[in-house]
């Protein structure tokens, strides 16, 4: 089918949908007489009237009823394979939330030796602006904390686990523990993160209260892993965290203890639903299952 012809399909659904020139006009970027010619080129082609139009109202015929319960589904399956193919020549782009890409750099290795065609590229997020690039389309896949409850994200399995962690300065009287419950914390004040993360993040990995149900006092706001750090070490303030963060970031003045009554932090690979292709499905297929 030549591109025009796709242009009249395209006009044809949508004034099907709207019934209104002017609106399906507005819709498709196109002026109203464009819309009426495409529709009279359309019906010329098949050799019939698709629309009843008064000066009133506009309605299908029935020989348009027919064209359109055929046509449509192959037009949005059309449009899904252009969409998935532009996708699939697009690099394949990963955000991870600070520490926790070690969770696929493994799997991103691997996928570049099977797939040499496809391109990956990494991009660090923030905890302030947590699904944002993923919402905005600037990644296409998010490592992030499980559990992840956003009723427009697929998740995939949990991929990694790390226990837990307390973050304190050198000469904090916990300093020289050789481990910590998370029953204590409710002795302790600790470091908030942005209201912007999700509730189930944010009541998970930073908890309001002790296991036992004792609230924990806030503190400072810190937006970044080295904002965290150097609060913790300039400060009474300590940070409920986990290995993850051990492995890639330090701080002279700050020490980690092993820290009991709280679940390990776990990696999961998140993406937007409307934006699922081939390249996500196949990279999210070739993880690890901790499940």
């Amino acid at each position: 089918m030549a591109f025009t012809e796709l242009g009249e399909i395209e006009a044809f659904l949508a004034l099907a949908e709207e019934l209104h020139f002017a609106r399906a006009a507005d819709r498709l970027g196109l002026s109203r007489p464009r819309v009426s010619q495409l529709i009279q080129s359309l019906e010329r082609r098949i050799g019939g009237l698709l629309f009843d139009r008064t000066s009133r109202r506009v309605a299908l015929t029935p020989t348009g009823h027919f064209l359109l319960e055929r046509v449509k589904p192959s037009f949005e399956g059309l449009q899904r394979s252009i969409e998935e193919t532009r996708a699939f020549a697009r690099e394949l782009r990963i955000g991870f939330l600070g520490p926790f890409a070690g969770a696929v750099d493994a799997s991103v290795a691997n996928f570049r030796r099977t797939h040499p065609e496809w391109s990956i590229s990494m991009t660090e997020t923030g905890w302030g602006d947590y699904f944002g690039p993923l919402r905005r389309a600037e990644v296409d896949m998010q490592v992030t904390i499980w559990p992840v409850q956003e009723p427009d994200l697929t998740s995939g399995p949990v991929i990694a686990e790390y226990p837990r962690v307390l973050a304190v300065a050198a000469d904090h009287p916990l300093a020289t523990r050789s481990s910590v419950d998370a029953e204590e914390l409710a002795e302790h004040t600790m470091v908030e993160m942005p209201r912007t993360a999700p509730k189930e993040i944010r009541d998970g990995f930073l908890p309001q209260s002790t296991p036992g149900g004792r609230p924990i006092r806030r503190g400072r706001l810190v937006k970044t892993q080295h904002e965290m750090l150097s609060r913790v070490a300039s400060s009474t303030e300590v940070c409920a965290t986990s290995t993850a963060l051990t492995q890639y970031y330090r701080h002279p003045d700050v020490v980690f203890l092993p820290m009991t009554g709280l679940p390990p932090a776990r990696a999961v690979v998140s993406w937007r639903t409307v934006n699922e292709n081939a390249k996500i499905r196949d990279f999210a297929a070739s993880l690890p299952s901790l499940a």
